[in-house]
């Protein structure tokens, strides 16, 4: 028995150890076939080094010069050098192992031998240093070129050529020209940067670098944005992969590969996207949503768009507006948008058949017949209930895609709701009461504004002034309406300040209120001046002797500025002192308005259907907002258009201008964060007040002003009233 064991653990032993020795040998590194790829110099004299690229090289062999076996000086898996031997001659290069030989190419014995140069990559300007010998010339100049493209000699001795990588170069041989000979040395790696995309993004974008000479590990490529370090996420000769740093900054992208740098297309920094409204926030398949805002791509690839986490396609897409369609399907979720991957978080979407795409009108008061455009809705029209701000409205008719209703008699601002059954949608954006009311005036009511009024401002508390250049006066008008003289004495001219009570005006061309209630007049007289009345009621002049006393405007500040006609604008400052930021032709009946930037919006001409702006810092753009021939059509800055004699320009609460274009009964709003014209609100001709499908003003409006609320107050001249906009 003892033997048998024995026996066992000694068989035992030796399957062990053969098995050990089988994990060995599966463990060891796969040898590669040989194969040679390139090898430089491919000249030279006896004793010239020559390298062998490839793999496999490590095999036992022999490099022969054509009869005449060189000496292997060292060798590895993927080179290896080879001194050429004495008494060689030109012939074929080839290597010879025990069961196959490889022809190399051919090796020249010559005194022109290139046998190296430094740096071995880079673009195109950078310069190389060539070593090696017999570049000296008897007859002509030496000639370099890289890959057959003529490279430009910058100097040259026996040993060494410098040269300049030329324009058209890619990766190839360098090769040496001297005397009729020629030698090549070892591949130059060309480095280019062709493009990136996208062009634009923010910290974590990922950005494709295209281009040529790229290395094939991570590790080897440097790759900057402005000068910051990026992340590289993948690589490949042509193509990277990067992520934009944390601290990424407008600039160029550039390439770092083996110390030398690439410079490429500059990398825009933009802000993150924003998503205004998105229509419908419910739907069913095939139903058209539209996402609209800010700061999106008009390339359509680089906005992605994701509802509960699922990418839907982007059909068309502009800096402000991107259209999908639905594809169902996606279950309720956030809609989710990502701008070069840059990421925002929209509104909830309900995965169901019933949603509002439009209501029109989207504003109104009691009573306005509203149209809700959709999907999913009953045919029946009592089964569709319409609530605004939670009160039933009257639905009129219904069909499966519109529901005609009417608004109820407590209307209040607030969200417009469809219910069907269990089913419930959102309107896409607040249905606002809004419409024109007459604060004071009106044909035929004896109202005291006439064509000499001449101007309009409202103050902390909702009292609207007028001007008269006609009686040197300025009226007060109450939020109830009642209107007084409340400074300057009917008819009489003259420039005495003092209390209200006592102070005297010339023929007044303009009023304004700043934050803190103290009004600035603009007065043609022999003094041509601005007269300042305080909040306490003290009149005081400001600064006498302007060329022209026009139409006074303020900045964020306060501080003042007034237009000049031909002679531009001027600032004033509280000393009296003052400055000119433009002087050119300003036309007079336009009240030009200053941005949070200092940049300054007017007209050129009293009849200019554009409007330009004089940049805060310096300069001039002479058609900003608007085109050269007049109509009516929103859009792009550049595409809208306005009516002839655009009448005056103000900044909302949210800092958008408004624009008062009178010859379309319109105020439109240029929105500074997308560069669109929208049209805020479009009136008829005549007299009426109501929602803003029934209002009326005359062509003559000639000035409005907004007060701290939003409501916005309209001197409509032909109609002798003043009109309030109001919003909600």
């Amino acid at each position: 028995m003892k033997k048998i064991l024995t026996y066992l653990c000694s068989l035992l032993l030796i399957v062990s150890i053969g098995l050990l020795e089988a994990c060995r040998k599966n463990d060891s590194p796969v040898a590669r076939p040989l194969a040679i790829s390139s090898y430089y110099p491919n000249s030279g004299n006896a004793g010239t080094l020559v390298t062998v690229l490839g793999t496999g090289l490590v095999a036992k062999g022999k490099i022969m010069f054509g009869d005449k076996e060189g000496e292997i000086l060292n060798s590895n898996d993927t080179s290896l050098v080879v001194r050429a031997p004495e008494n060689g001659t030109t012939g074929k290069l080839t290597f010879i192992t025990t069961d196959k030989t490889i022809e190399i190419g051919t090796y020249t014995y010559q005194s022109l031998s290139v046998h190296s140069f430094f740096p071995m990559n880079g673009s195109v300007g950078m310069q190389i240093r060539i070593a090696g010998e017999g570049f000296g010339s008897t007859s002509a100049p030496a000639e370099v070129t890289i890959n057959g493209i003529k490279a430009v000699v910058v100097s040259v001795s026996d040993t060494l050529i410098v040269a300049e990588i030329p324009e058209k170069a890619s990766s190839g041989a360098v090769t040496v020209k001297v005397n009729g000979k020629t030698s090549s040395g070892p591949n130059f790696r060309f480095q280019s940067v062709t493009g990136i995309k996208p062009l634009t993004g923010g910290v974590g974008t990922k950005v494709t670098v295209t281009g040529e000479g790229f290395e094939g590990t991570v590790a080897g490529n440097i790759v900057d944005f402005n000068g910051k370090a990026a992340k590289v996420l993948e690589v490949g000769p042509t193509k990277l992969v990067v992520e934009a740093p944390a601290d990424v900054a407008t600039g160029p992208v550039a390439v770092t590969i083996n110390g030398q740098k690439t410079v490429g297309p500059v990398f825009t920094i933009v802000p993150l996207p924003v998503i205004a409204a998105v229509t419908p926030l419910s739907g069913p398949k095939g139903l058209d949503m539209t996402i609209s805002g800010a700061n999106f791509s008009a390339i359509l690839d680089e906005n992605v768009v994701m509802i509960n986490g699922v990418v839907i396609p982007v059909k068309t897409a502009t800096a402000s507006k991107l259209t999908l369609t639905l594809p169902g399907g996606t279950g309720d979720g956030k809609v989710v948008l990502a701008v070069n991957d840059q990421k925002v978080e929209g509104p909830q979407f309900k995965d169901q058949n019933l949603g509002i795409t439009m209501v029109n009108p989207a504003t109104g008061l009691a009573g306005t017949k509203v149209t809700i455009t959709g999907a999913g809705f009953s045919t029946v029209a009592s089964e569709n209930i319409v609530t605004f701000n939670g009160v039933p409205a009257v639905v009129e008719s219904a069909t499966e895609t519109s529901i005609v209703v009417t608004t109820p008699a407590s209307l209040t601002s607030g969200q417009l709701v469809v219910k069907r059954a269990a089913l419930e949608a959102q309107a896409p954006n607040e249905f606002l009461r809004a419409g024109v009311q007459t604060l004071y005036g009106g044909p035929g009511t004896g109202s005291v504004i006439n064509y000499a009024t001449t101007s309009i401002a409202v103050d902390s508390k909702g009292n609207v002034y007028l001007s008269n250049r006609q009686d040197a006066t300025i009226r007060k008008i109450t939020p109830d309406g009642k209107v007084d003289i409340w400074a300057g004495k009917a008819g009489t001219f003259g420039n005495k300040n003092g209390t209200l009570a006592d102070a005297t005006f010339g023929s007044i061309n303009s009023i304004v209120i700043d934050a803190n209630d103290n009004m600035y007049v603009s007065e043609a007289s022999s003094a041509n001046a601005i007269r300042k009345i305080a909040s306490d009621g003290s009149v005081t002049t400001l600064k006498t002797g302007l060329g022209y006393a026009g139409q006074l405007f303020l900045n964020k500040a306060g501080e003042v500025y007034i237009t000049q006609s031909y002679s531009g604008i001027l600032k004033v400052y509280a000393t009296g002192a003052t400055e000119k930021p433009f002087g050119g032709s300003v036309g007079d009946a336009c009240r030009p308005t200053i941005d949070a930037a200092g940049n300054i919006y007017f007209l050129n001409d009293d009849y200019n259907p554009y409007l330009s702006r004089i940049i805060g810092t310096g300069g001039m753009d002479y058609q900003y907002i608007g085109q050269s021939s007049d109509g009516y059509q929103d859009g792009p800055r550049l595409s809208a258009k306005f009516g002839p004699g655009i009448v005056g320009t103000l900044l909302d609460l949210e800092g958008n201008l408004l624009i008062l274009d009178k010859w379309n009964y319109s105020i439109r709003k240029y929105n500074f964060s997308n560069g669109e014209v929208t049209t805020m609100m479009k009136a008829a001709g005549g007299f009426q007040d109501g929602a803003f499908d029934q209002a009326k003003f005359s062509v003559n409006v000639s000035g409005f002003t907004i007060a701290k609320d939003g409501s916005i107050y309209v001197l409509d001249m032909n109609n002798s009233a003043v009109r309030k906009i109001f919003l909600r």
